[in-house]
């Protein structure tokens, strides 16, 4: 079982961006980071089942995650990280939902002063059985912090399973917390003015998905493997339409 410990050092800490691929089938990361702002792209490229675990503390730091799972295989994710005195963290998922997830976020506002941000992009495929749990804590005495959740889920044809479930734990009364969920399905008037302009369904479905999953060009910019991602990435989008 590979296991990555990401600490604020060697090159990560000169170019403050990261990205990594997943190739293997069980992989630990370890967030260890300090006194600076990183930004962190991570994108699944095995070619089968996984399972992530992601743990770790963040201090006196910004931390942004960008976590981009398009794969047409079974996914278990259970993330735990605590955010102490200072430091900021902005989660940003983007999730298609194919075969079986099971996806847990359990984030921690651990320390006063400290700020969680996660927003969850969520698209359900056909016989999908998809779950996230995203948990948000802030602890008694963490005061002054900020917790915020926003998941958006979008199914299309029929999924067995499209499960979002957003949790506050509140254990402290000078914070700022809240959560939104929206959830819907593609509007069949879209798809017909799509079918009407000479796209046949499999085309259609293509530009939807990479239209609602897939980040904009300035997106990988800043990440070293960025473009080598995007192309894997509209590949992957690709291949699902084909199945």
């Amino acid at each position: 079982m590979p296991s990555f410990t990401i600490q604020d050092k060697n090159i990560f800490r000169i170019n403050r961006s990261m990205t990594i691929i997943l190739d293997h089938d069980e992989i630990n990361l370890e967030y260890d980071l300090k006194d600076g702002e990183y930004s962190i792209l991570i994108f699944n490229d095995h070619e089968g089942n996984v399972v992530l675990n992601e743990t770790g503390k963040i201090e006196s730091s910004y931390v942004k995650i960008n976590m981009l799972q398009l794969d047409r295989y079974d996914l278990k994710q259970n993330t735990k990280i605590d955010v102490m005195k200072g430091s900021e963290l902005s989660v940003n998922t983007t999730y298609l939902g194919v075969a079986h997830k099971d996806i847990v976020y359990d984030l921690y506002n651990a320390q006063s002063d400290s700020s969680v941000d996660i927003y969850n992009n969520i698209v359900c495929l056909d016989q999908a059985e998809f779950s996230l749990d995203c948990i948000g804590t802030i602890v008694k005495d963490a005061k002054r912090s900020k917790c915020h959740q926003s998941s958006h889920c979008l199914t299309i044809d029929e999924p067995k399973k499209a499960r979002v479930l957003p949790v506050l734990n509140i254990d402290e009364n000078d914070v700022e917390a809240s959560h939104s969920l929206a959830a819907g399905t593609i509007d069949e008037e879209i798809l017909f003015y799509m079918n009407s302009r000479g796209l046949n369904k499999k085309q259609s479905l293509e530009l939807i998905l990479r239209s609602y999953l897939m980040p904009g060009d300035n997106y990988y910019d800043s990440f070293e493997e960025g473009k080598q991602v995007q192309e894997k990435a509209i590949r992957k989008v690709e291949e699902i339409c084909s199945m």
